[in-house]
């Protein structure tokens, strides 16, 4: 094996690692991550192995690829470094005002969609509902982490001590990251009735529009996910165990 290649060892402990941790420490692995089927967000706690195997990707495969990608010092690292509170405040106004900024465009671009093409194209007919679902399951969200999640953990990390009606962080962590799974179990079917978001060659300008949003869509909402799931509910958690 060339010596600028990782060795065996190393190779085996990027397998035993889990996904969020190695998207962690650089982003771009979560390109690799997206071209071979693996959900690095919210299957982001699987270790590569089983990550791999569930995806029916190869692995040395899977690893040839982590290791081309250079680790270098990328706005990924930054957020990793930020104080818990900055990395909320990030969150909040990077990706909490895009879902709420994009997500009506949403809606009336696949009502519009359904409305115009439905009855000649039926498979269509799902696709209004399940957007209607991702937005109904996501804006309760962002607002549950805003006013109850993210202060108590802005209050842990200034040494604070909370009383709240959720017991233990670890609760309401849970449960944002169990939504966090809803919302991905709905954007795979999205991705299956929609062929991976790719138009049909006689869609109209609002069709390829609108699923061109919603790859851009999938693509911050992978982001935003991944930043709470393994980076800030870990660090959160630290908080009370360490």
């Amino acid at each position: 094996m060339p010596k600028n290649n990782p060795s065996s060892s190393a190779l085996s402990a990027m397998l035993a690692k889990t996904v969020g941790e190695l998207v962690a420490e650089d982003f771009r692995r979560a390109h690799v991550f997206s071209q071979f089927g693996i959900d690095f967000c919210c299957g982001g706690g699987k270790a590569l192995s089983i990550a791999c195997e569930r995806a029916g990707a190869d692995s040395d495969q899977v690893l040839l690829a982590l290791n081309s990608a250079t680790l270098t010092g990328t706005q990924e690292d930054k957020l990793n470094q930020l104080p818990l509170d900055e990395l909320m405040a990030y969150i909040e106004t990077t990706h909490h005002q895009y879902v709420r900024k994009k997500a009506p465009l949403l809606i009336e671009y696949a009502e519009k969609m359904v409305r115009a093409h439905g009855k000649n194209y039926q498979e269509i007919i799902p696709f209004a509902g399940w957007i209607r679902a991702l937005v109904d399951d996501l804006l309760p969200h962002l607002a549950k982490e805003e006013q109850i999640l993210f202060p108590a953990i802005r209050a842990l990390s200034q040494g604070e001590h909370i009383e709240s009606c959720f017991g233990h962080i670890g609760n309401p962590i849970n449960a944002m990251q169990y939504e966090h799974e809803e919302a991905g179990q709905i954007l795979q079917k999205l991705h299956a009735l929609t062929n991976g978001f790719t138009p049909p060659e006689y869609a109209c300008t609002t069709w390829r529009v609108c699923y061109a949003t919603l790859a851009e869509f999938e693509v911050d909402l992978h982001r935003h996910i991944h930043l709470e799931n393994n980076i800030l509910f870990p660090k959160a958690l630290n908080l009370v165990s360490a």
